[in-house]
């Protein structure tokens, strides 16, 4: 009579366990959906204050110094705080001692890029920026030490905590940017005001965070080695993958000018801002994979192919709105000058339906520390992409670098699932998202050819998108019970 009990307990408490992970990672994901809205949000809403406020060269030069900062950015940003989180994630025990040791990596590598990015702005941008506001806008990098807090907190899967620091910096940022156009100070008090909200929440969260991890910063020799080591690709990568997606701006600023730029930049902005989805999930999901590549590499791929696919539904609505009416979303958002820049808007929604496969395929490919591989590819893309924007902005001007950005992150994710080492990982991933996309790609083609109103021409888009969906079997009731069941679990999760 006690044979039962003793049997099924375990297999129950396993089912209790599965089930409470699948809600924590969807819970997690909720709270990444929220940081991802502010930070890919947040410079939308400023983008369009500046806009209304700004003279039209002002914003031009505004938008070129963002897309230049980023290609520093990524150095001591995004290598360092991606293998910050893959090593804590994967040895958990040494967590405390390898984010002190970050903070200090970071802040040299992000004073030595403020440093090159003022040195060479001049030729960058055609002399068109200032070496002064160049060094005040530098100052943004070595002030964002605080991604290494949220790296922490991600490698923990506390996703909450990683909110509240993007709400934070956000709240500090916002009220920073109104103060200094309300000044009348320019373009030096608003890059001034990002370091200040900067440098405000890295504090805050030393403060935070002081009983877990001791504030300062680590001059670990041997921690900066393993660091160094693991950063350089994903640097490298991020690096290349930072001029596949922003040469256009800095080729724009030398070719046709900074009212261009700014045009350019708005609509690019948009766009990037469906990446919220992608870089929310993947603020839960990644973590998830770096473990599961030591513990189960079956349940890896599948949770990319999960990932992917649902990633490519959700953003493919947005790419479907975008394309039947990116010159009134650009009008409404911008005011009228920037009405003409619709068409940017539907052609760069397309990077969104990349950005979904993307995003997947990068996370996965560190995740199994195939970094190396990637590399070689994103930085042979760079080389491509950047002969074929000179080329198309020469002949087709903005509508050219957009096209060209487009066509360079397609043909570089094809070139990764046909390559040994990588497609393995890369086919699941694409196949997974392949019919979703199509059935935006023809959703966008009949919004944009539809002669009725703009709001009419939505209309159509998404009913086209939701019938092809269905009738593609991308939704069906299996893949509808599964996400039912993962809100059960997150609701479940959150009141446990």
């Amino acid at each position: 009579m006690t044979d039962g009990p003793e049997i099924d307990s375990p297999l129950m408490m396993a089912e209790t366990t599965a089930r409470r992970n699948v809600g924590r990672v969807a819970r997690g994901a909720w709270f990444g959906v929220c940081a991802q809205s502010i930070d890919k949000l947040l410079p939308v809403l400023v983008l369009f204050y500046l806009a209304r406020t700004l003279d039209a060269h002002s914003f031009g030069i505004y938008s070129f110094v963002v897309a230049y900062l980023m290609f520093f950015q990524v150095v001591s940003d995004y290598g360092i705080d991606t293998v910050l989180i893959r090593s804590m994630s994967q040895m958990p025990d040494r967590r405390v001692a390898i984010l002190r040791a970050g903070l200090g990596l970071k802040l040299l590598l992000a004073s030595a890029s403020s440093v090159l990015s003022v040195l060479v702005v001049g030729p960058a941008s055609g002399w068109e920026v200032d070496v002064g506001l160049m060094a005040v806008a530098s100052l943004s990098l070595p002030t964002a030490l605080g991604g290494a807090y949220r790296a922490y907190q991600r490698s923990i899967l506390d996703i909450r905590s990683v909110f509240f620091i993007a709400a934070l910096r956000a709240a500090l940022y916002a009220v920073s940017v109104v103060v200094a156009i309300r000044s009348g100070a320019g373009l030096y008090a608003l890059f001034a005001a990002l370091s200040v909200a900067n440098l405000s929440t890295f504090f805050a969260c030393a403060y935070v965070l002081r009983h877990d991890v001791r504030p300062g910063l680590s001059l670990d020799p041997v921690l900066w080695r393993e660091l160094t080591k693991g950063a350089f690709p994903l640097i490298a990568n991020a690096f290349a993958l930072t001029v596949s997606l922003r040469i256009g701006q800095i080729l724009l600023m030398s070719l046709r000018g900074p009212i261009v730029v700014g045009h350019f930049g708005a609509a690019a902005r948009v766009s990037e801002a469906f990446a919220i989805l992608p870089d929310a999930l993947m603020v839960t999901v990644y973590p998830l994979m770096a473990g599961l590549h030591v513990s189960d590499g079956e349940r890896l791929i599948r949770t990319a192919e999960r990932s992917a696919k649902y990633l490519v539904v959700a953003v493919g609505f947005l790419v479907t709105i975008s394309a039947a009416a990116g010159g009134e979303i650009m009008r409404v958002l911008f005011g009228e000058a920037f009405a003409d820049a619709g068409t940017l808007l539907s052609i760069l929604s397309f990077m969104a339906l990349l950005g979904a496969t993307g995003t997947v395929i990068v996370n996965l490919l560190i995740a199994v520390h195939r970094e190396a591989n990637l590399f070689r590819n994103t930085a042979s893309f760079a080389v491509f992409g950047t002969v074929l924007s000179v080329v198309l902005i020469r002949s087709f001007g903005e509508i050219g670098a957009a096209a060209g950005m487009v066509a360079t992150s397609a043909t570089s994710q094809l070139m990764l699932a046909y390559t040994k080492e990588t497609g393995r990982y890369v086919r699941p991933v694409l196949g997974a998202g392949f019919r979703a996309a199509a059935a935006a790609c023809l959703a966008a083609a009949a919004g944009a050819a539809s002669a009725s109103s703009p709001l009419a021409a939505v209309g159509i888009a998404l009913v086209v998108y939701a019938t092809t969906l269905v009738v593609l079997g991308v939704v069906n009731r299996d893949e509808i019970e599964f996400v039912r069941s993962t809100f059960s679990a997150a609701r479940g999760s959150i009141r446990e």
